[in-house]
């Protein structure tokens, strides 16, 4: 039976959950009937092509495409039904900064942490300028950034308000050695904490390095899902270009 949205059943619920999920613009098909789940504590890393729906994926259950096929719920509510509360359960790093290039990047921050009503805004939005290693760029704007800095902005954007799903869509584009391990860090943290995340990217090590578990999404559909522990990065690499050839 599913889940009714109770308290109870959030606290055992998974942090995603996503049931027959399907996507159409028009003539495309962009997802599937794609089935996949995300516990607390479990960072589950996307692997697929371009154009295989991994950002559509994440747009839906982050609430900015509303018309789906299939039911998706967050921490046990269906995102249909859950509104405002199962939206600020999610902070998502998207190809859109969600930047205002004319506002500082300390002035995004405290932006964002009114809008979300985080406690404590200026030690909250300077901590994470810190954290993100752009305390030097607080009164700079978001225009005079480079392509780097304005990705570790958006990363504290996503997490100022504390969520406990984090959608990341290639998260690690654009970022130095530095600013990667910089994330990582944060990740695994975040997992061990009882987070839960979603993330999609291209670089094998690297999303092997943070998952848990590993996914890949080809022509809209899950065609491999599977445990990270002991995956071999050379031979899952094989795996996945014999599904992308397939």
């Amino acid at each position: 039976m599913r889940s009714s949205g109770t308290v109870a059943d959030a606290a055992t619920a998974p942090a995603l959950s996503c049931e027959h999920v399907t996507k159409r613009f028009g003539r495309l098909t962009a997802l599937r009937s794609v089935d996949l789940t995300v516990p607390p504590g479990q960072c589950t890393v996307l692997f697929g092509r371009n154009g295989a729906g991994k950002s559509t994926l994440l747009h839906i259950v982050a609430a900015l495409i509303r018309s789906y096929e299939g039911r998706v719920a967050v921490f046990g509510e269906d995102l249909r039904k859950g509104g405002e509360r199962s939206r600020r359960a999610v902070g998502l790093v998207s190809h859109d900064s969600y930047l205002y290039n004319d506002l500082t990047a300390l002035d995004n921050l405290r932006f964002y942490a009114r809008l979300y009503g985080a406690p404590d805004v200026e030690q909250r939005a300077r901590s994470l300028l810190t954290r993100f290693d752009l305390e030097a760029k607080a009164r700079s704007s978001v225009r005079e950034l480079s392509r780097g800095m304005k990705q570790r902005l958006s990363l504290a954007r996503a997490v100022l308000h504390e969520p406990r799903l984090l959608l990341l869509d290639e998260p690690f584009t654009g970022l130095d050695e530095p600013a990667c391990a910089t994330l990582s860090g944060m990740l695994a943290d975040f997992v061990a904490r009882g987070g839960a995340a979603l993330l999609t990217t291209h670089d094998v090590e690297r999303g092997l390095e943070v998952a848990q578990r590993v996914a890949v999404l080809e022509r809209g559909a899950i065609a491999l899902e599977v445990p990270a522990a002991g995956l071999d990065a050379a031979a899952f690499r094989h795996r996945y270009r014999e599904l992308l050839e397939g």
